[in-house]
């Protein structure tokens, strides 16, 4: 029965409360007033319910009429919205699109690209959601957002991850901490630091976690790195395929074990030389990774970094996190790489295997994977 119902009768009814007469509903809708009133008292006769209290002078809505205006003006303009959409969509010049981004990425690389974005495309509409790594690959994998840009998860079906960039991972400390005059800090000099960090519903906090499961025991020597050491088993894999983007990640990687080969050989030289002339041989210079257990635990960044500038302890970020908001310039914080070994954090872009991007959306990953490399962002990201 409601079948019969269109939005012709919702316009009907919306116009004719608007307006409080039927003559004047019908000149704005160009109709005339006999039509107008047909059109009223079928949607009356199918719904069962008095929409208006008509008299001689004045047409007012009924209680019943008055809780439905707001639902009849809502569909009206989900309707109209949808159609816009679909229009734009079809022309690949407008349309609605979701992200999901680690916080880093929408507050460091998604603002000057969007920017740029909507001048270009005016009729686009963007919808921004903040999530941890775990949470993008959901959202994505659940079809609640277009695409993602976050750090690696746990293998899901029918979601693919295509490196974007990579970032160190380094120490947060107050400009007064003896951290700050270091060129760099290894993972030992964190063992005895009160420290605070993100919890484990981070990406960050679980791939320093892996970190920490990496030590290095009480080798007087720094094991070699390998390019292995610096991806995932999944990128690894995607590289053995021929994949374009996961070879050039190895690539990367590959240079990177090399020149953390040379800084290891360089820094146990320095203190195997230190030791000598200390008069200790006892080989016991390099000490095991670990992470302190953290005094607090956090799931925002902004407030790991007050705690920090508050002097309740360090914390381990990767750098464009660390920077996040120029949080390190406001609250005098200063980030210093780490090293012995050199961790990276690999972003990437995460999409359904199975759904094609709508127009509006690839266009806009165009932008993302064209300008973010030329942005001001810390020099230390390598952009594949």
């Amino acid at each position: 029965m409601f079948s019969s119902l269109n939005m012709r009768h919702m316009r009907s009814f919306v116009a004719v409360a608007d307006h409080g007469s039927f003559t004047a509903a019908a000149a704005v809708l160009g109709v005339t007033p006999p039509s107008l009133t047909t059109t009223i008292r079928q949607f009356e006769d199918v719904t069962g319910a008095a929409l208006f209290d008509r008299t001689t002078r004045q047409v007012t809505l009924t209680d019943t009429g008055e809780r439905f205006l707001p639902v009849a003006k809502r569909l009206i303009g989900d309707f109209e919205e949808a159609l816009g959409d679909l229009d734009a969509l079809s022309k690949g010049i407008g349309g609605k699109i979701t992200i999901a981004a680690a916080p880093s990425v929408l507050t460091r690389i998604l603002p000057a690209v969007i920017s740029r974005f909507v001048v270009d495309h005016p009729d686009a509409r963007l919808r921004l959601d903040e999530m941890n790594a775990g949470e993008v690959h959901a959202a994505v994998a659940a079809n609640e957002a277009d695409f993602g840009i976050a750090g690696e998860w746990e293998a899901l079906p029918d979601i693919a991850f295509r490196p974007l960039f990579s970032d160190r991972f380094g120490v947060l400390c107050r400009a007064d901490h003896a951290f700050a005059c270091q060129s760099f800090v290894t993972w030992a000099e964190l063992s005895d630091q009160p420290f605070v960090g993100l919890g484990p519903e981070s990406g960050t906090s679980a791939m320093m976690a892996g970190v920490a499961g990496a030590g290095s025991g009480n080798q007087a020597k720094h094991p070699k790195q390998r390019g292995s050491d610096f991806t995932s088993p999944a990128i690894e894999a995607a590289a053995a395929l021929g994949i374009a983007e996961a070879k050039g990640v190895m690539k990367q990687a590959e240079k990177l074990a090399s020149a953390q080969n040379k800084l290891g050989d360089h820094r146990t030289g320095k203190a195997e030389k230190s030791t000598a002339q200390a008069g200790a041989g006892d080989g016991t210079a390099a000490l095991p990774i670990t992470l302190p257990r953290p005094t607090v635990e956090t799931s925002n960044t902004l407030t790991l970094a007050a705690m920090v500038a508050q002097g309740v302890g360090i914390t381990v970020l990767p750098e464009l996190a660390a920077r996040v908001s120029d949080m390190t310039r406001d609250k005098g914080l200063v980030f210093v790489p780490l090293s012995a070994p050199v961790r990276q954090r690999h972003i990437g872009i995460i999409t359904r295997k199975s759904k094609s991007l709508s127009p509006i959306a690839s266009l806009f990953l165009s932008k993302v994977q064209d300008q973010a490399a030329s942005l001001d962002l810390p020099a230390a990201l390598e952009w594949y």
